[in-house]
């Protein structure tokens, strides 16, 4: 321990020694382990051959009726809630695309379609994140799947699930065994689609946009068959004849693994979703 300490340190100093000679003011920050772990899982369950599909598309329906219905109840009802009613349905009728590879021959298409997303919880006066998953989503309205987001939001988070420094036990041990064990979990997981439901779920939305204002599209790189990142919303004429007529527009990128979705599927379920995003689907 103590000749690793001491290497530590000289490595510091010659880094140090380095930056002097270099001119200049520097800082220095540690890669903690808990840094890489996304890193890791993108690495071993990240489609390889990636296909995106960049979406704008008419929300005027469904904002205007979340805005009345706050205005009139006071209750903010839960927008990616709703997109996530609508992805769910599509996915329904186009479950193909939610397909996971079984070895080189085999695609397992689930039945089920379990959303998995990201939430922010409150702790105190600190938020923190999560990940989270809408099981069965397509045979949930979308009240259901607002109030179980909502309850999510608010449950409690133990003191070692959110502290930064003391991530669970599971994953500390996981992070220490040596790379030839974690490849062994890493390609028991890809080859096992069941598993990989059991855990992350089959789609996922996270919603980037939701933060900042203004149109734009993000680039997702997620884990499953296809991933959809809620950009901006933007507020722009409905029709060019008539450019009194605003409405508001949410960007869309969707992102297929093309080993399990190709073009023309891809196309008609995009047609779908649009559609069913335009409409206010689930709504009334």
């Amino acid at each position: 321990m103590k000749r690793r300490q001491f290497q530590m340190n000289l490595r510091s100093q010659n880094t140090k020694a380095g930056a002097e000679e270099a001119g200049g003011g520097v800082s220095f920050r540690e890669v903690t382990r808990k840094s890489t772990r996304p890193i890791e899982l993108l690495n071993n369950l990240a489609p390889k051959h990636r296909i995106y599909g960049l979406v704008e598309v008419d929300v005027t329906k469904a904002r205007e009726f979340i805005s009345e219905h706050e205005a009139r109840t006071g209750e903010k009802l839960s927008f990616t809630g709703w997109v996530i009613k609508c992805v769910a349905q599509a996915i329904s009728e186009h479950r193909e695309v939610q397909a996971m590879k079984k070895g080189k021959k085999k695609l397992i298409v689930f039945d089920d379609v379990d959303v998995g997303m990201i939430i922010e919880r409150r702790v105190g006066s600190e938020r923190f994140a999560t990940s989270y998953c809408v099981r069965k989503a397509s045979e949930k309205t979308f009240r259901q799947i607002h109030d179980e987001i909502r309850q999510a939001q608010k449950g409690e988070i133990s003191e070692e699930s959110k502290s930064d420094e003391k991530p669970p036990l599971s994953v500390r041990v996981f992070s220490r065994l040596p790379d030839f064990l974690r490849r062994l979990y890493w390609r028991k997981i890809r080859s096992d689609p069941f598993l990989r439901k059991r855990l992350m779920g089959t789609v996922a939305v996270t919603a980037v946009g939701m933060f900042g204002k203004g149109g734009g599209w993000a680039i997702p790189i997620g884990v499953h068959s296809v991933v959809f990142a809620l950009g901006g919303i933007c507020t722009k004429p409905r029709n060019y004849t008539n450019p009194t007529e605003l409405g508001e527009f949410l960007n869309v990128t969707v992102m297929f693994d093309e080993e399990v979705s190709l073009g023309a599927p891809a196309t008609r379920f995009i047609a779908r979703l649009s559609e069913l995003l335009e409409s206010g689907y689930g709504l009334e």
